[in-house]
């Protein structure tokens, strides 16, 4: 009877053991993206050294479908020559991707989609765009939205590492799996 009880707590033990083996799976909202956002683009960006760029109030939205996450963002622009302002809003869309060695969700192929400019028109409007698509892709290419703190990835003595990243319309679904 003792050799039986034994197994069957042996047996209970083994697949406690493998459900802590098992993947796990952190949910990130547009909210949470939306928060770093605007943390990281607090200070103004020097453009040029003839215009000073604020971005703010990031509202961002996944398209699970395209794959590629879209933020609208405020912006004003400050000429630094004839302190002139110019206000408006930003659309970019890119996709996103995990850098393992960063441990950080970051934005890949930035796109300006819409730039909107409040009193441009024509030409101006036409060259502001140009300038936008040019410097925006740049200055977004590769900039991290979301970082991955270590120590969720370690529970006890296992290690985790990214194994997928999916993107639905209304949060990215991070699986992490254990090392062995």
């Amino acid at each position: 009877m003792t050799a039986k009880r034994f197994s069957v707590i042996f047996f209970a033990l083994c697949m406690a053991a493998c459900a802590t083996m098992s993947d796990r799976t952190v949910h990130i909202t547009a909210v949470q993206v939306q928060k770093k956002m605007n943390d990281r683009l607090l200070a103004p960006i020097l453009l040029l050294n003839i215009f000073e760029l604020s971005l703010s109030n990031a509202l961002v939205k996944f398209d699970g479908p395209a794959d590629r996450m879209q933020t609208t963002l405020d912006v004003r622009l400050t000429s630094l020559v004839n302190k002139k302002l110019f206000t408006g809003k930003v659309t970019v869309s890119g996709k996103l991707r995990f850098d393992a060695t960063a441990l950080a969700i970051v934005l890949d192929e930035p796109k300006v989609e819409r730039l909107d400019v409040d009193g441009a028109a024509g030409k101006y409007a036409d060259f502001a765009h140009f300038m936008a698509q040019k410097l925006g892709s740049e200055m977004l290419n590769g900039l991290t939205l979301y970082s991955i703190n270590p120590a969720d990835l370690k529970i006890g003595s296992i290690q985790y590492q990214a194994k997928n990243m999916q993107m639905t319309d209304g949060a990215l679904h991070m699986t992490f799996s254990p090392v062995k």
